[in-house]
């Protein structure tokens, strides 16, 4: 089935642009063909176009033949403190505004909602061109549940800060959405399996790109895959939630499966055994086998 494109805006359906109005408009993530029509209109018609850096946007223009006389700013991380009072002045002075990310939807994992929140402050109308989105392109392709998830942004390049990243999202029973590099993805796969078990999970590289991927399979399956392979590109991790019933899994019912895999096993085959039978962190399983070793010496 095809689709209608309305040259007139649909009754009860917003003007193509809104003088004072800050408009956000998804770019594509990789594939042009994502750049819709409406996206194009809107960036033609604009006053002034807030871009996480010029040099991208310009291209994307370029390329899709959108011509447009508004004026190109930087509006990013760096100088975002700086250039809201002044994009706020413009809206107050009846610009339109518009505002984009290098790709994908603003606002995520970018400074754009402290300008849409300073816009609410002031009452100044705030609009959508959705579109192209990672997070919900890696979600849906994934085969992980859709029914409840967290974007968790990008994980953090130290060793420490990653740790408790992983673990405020220990007990979520949702699934979560992260942003990682090539070169620590294997790393940190490997300490998510260490942490929360044999999760499942997917690896999206190369979204809507010609060398667009998707690897599924257990977090330390991953690890041990990435590790070979060196992955180059966008990644988006997609990782399952808490596995529901771990609650009914206690001390003593862990220290009973601990003690019948001890018997005639090395203390790391037998975590290994309950991490794969139970589901359950590797990290809570060690700890326990640990204390039951260290208590079994001690009254030998």
């Amino acid at each position: 089935m095809g689709y209608i494109l309305h040259k007139d805006p649909l009754p009860g359906s917003c003007p193509v642009m809104t003088p004072g109005t800050l408009t956000l408009v998804a770019t594509p993530i990789g594939n042009l063909g994502d750049f819709s029509p409406r996206a194009a209109e809107v960036l033609s018609g604009a006053d002034i176009i807030a871009c996480e850096d010029t040099r991208v946007t310009r291209k994307l223009l370029n390329l899709t033949g959108t011509a447009t006389s508004a004026r190109m700013i930087a509006y990013h991380d760096h100088n975002g403190a700086a250039m809201r009072p002044w994009l706020l002045d413009q809206l107050a002075d009846g610009k339109a505004v518009v505002l984009v990310s290098d790709a994908g939807t603003p606002l995520i994992s970018d400074p754009g909602y402290k300008l849409v929140a300073a816009c609410r402050e002031q009452d100044i109308m705030v609009l959508s061109v959705p579109g192209p989105s990672a997070v919900l392109a890696a979600l849906t392709i994934s085969g992980l549940p859709t029914d409840r998830f967290m974007f968790a942004g990008f994980l953090a390049s130290s060793a420490k800060a990653r740790r408790d990243q992983i673990s405020e999202i220990e007990g979520l029973r949702a699934t979560t959405i992260w942003f990682e590099t090539p070169s620590r993805i294997a790393t940190s796969l490997a300490k998510m399996s260490e942490m929360l078990g044999p999760r499942p999970a997917a690896v999206v590289r190369e979204l809507t790109k010609l060398h667009e991927e998707v690897k599924c399979g257990t977090l330390g399956e991953l690890a041990a895959d990435m590790k070979a392979k060196r992955p180059k590109g966008e990644i988006v991790l997609v990782v399952g939630g808490k596995p529901r019933g771990d609650e009914e899994i206690d001390d003593a019912a862990l220290n009973g499966m601990l003690r019948a895999e001890l018997d005639g096993q090395r203390l790391r085959d037998a975590v290994k055994a309950v991490v794969e039978a139970t589901g359950l962190p590797r990290n809570r399983v060690y700890r326990a086998a640990l204390a039951l070793d260290g208590d079994e010496t001690d009254t030998s």
